[in-house]
């Protein structure tokens, strides 16, 4: 008896500390969380692109976790409609401030929501090409959720901020209910198709 359970508890901890080994491997190779441990500075930004497309929860399967993933954006990039990039130091330098400092308007402040459709990505490179903040914003809730790094500015100045998206060209935004209904028909439609019309949306 006294060997049968010597034998199940050995067997117990080399389960636990195989786990715990595929657990620390999986991590490593995927740098869940590459911007903990500093804060964004905006002499590190050299390249800011701003991505758009439909509701991404209404149609990213895995939706619940990091979208950021080993330098690349872990969801089906397929369903962006616009990517903007911006490489001019006053154009960086003004998105920034818009994100970090003070709103142009008084109480333009996005209040706190449980909603949240996100149809925006703002991707912030250092010199190296590599990603080292982003935020997604959801324009219609008034919301946005974002890298360690920015995890203070989640009170963003959201019609600044729009008006400088649409500044820099981009151009889809769901504000009105006939954009809503359009974008409501194209994702009901992925469901029975499957396919993507990248005319549906433009």
């Amino acid at each position: 008896m006294k060997k049968l359970l010597v034998l199940v508890i050995i067997s117990t901890l080399f389960s636990c500390n195989r786990n715990k080994d595929l657990e620390d491997e999986i991590k490593s190779k995927r740098e869940l969380d590459y911007s903990d441990a500093f804060d964004l500075e905006k002499e590190a930004i050299k390249k800011i692109e701003i991505l758009s497309y439909p509701d991404r929860l209404a149609w990213d399967t895995l939706r619940h976790r990091e979208i950021i993933i080993n330098n690349k954006i872990d969801f089906d990039t397929s369903m962006v409609n616009e990517k903007v990039t911006l490489l001019k130091e006053t154009q960086i330098n003004e998105l920034f401030d818009l994100i970090k400092i003070h709103c142009k308007v008084e109480g333009d402040v996005a209040p706190y929501s449980s909603c949240y459709m996100p149809r925006n990505l703002i991707l912030f490179y250092n010199n190296k090409n590599k990603i080292i903040g982003h935020i997604e914003v959801c324009f219609q809730c008034g919301t946005s959720k974002s890298s360690n790094n920015l995890r203070e500015s989640w009170d963003y100045c959201k019609d600044d901020v729009k008006d400088f998206f649409k500044k820099a060209g981009i151009k889809y935004f769901v504000d009105t209910e006939e954009k809503e209904e359009k974008e409501r028909l194209f994702l009901d439609s992925l469901k029975t198709t499957k396919k993507l019309n990248n005319n549906v949306l433009k």
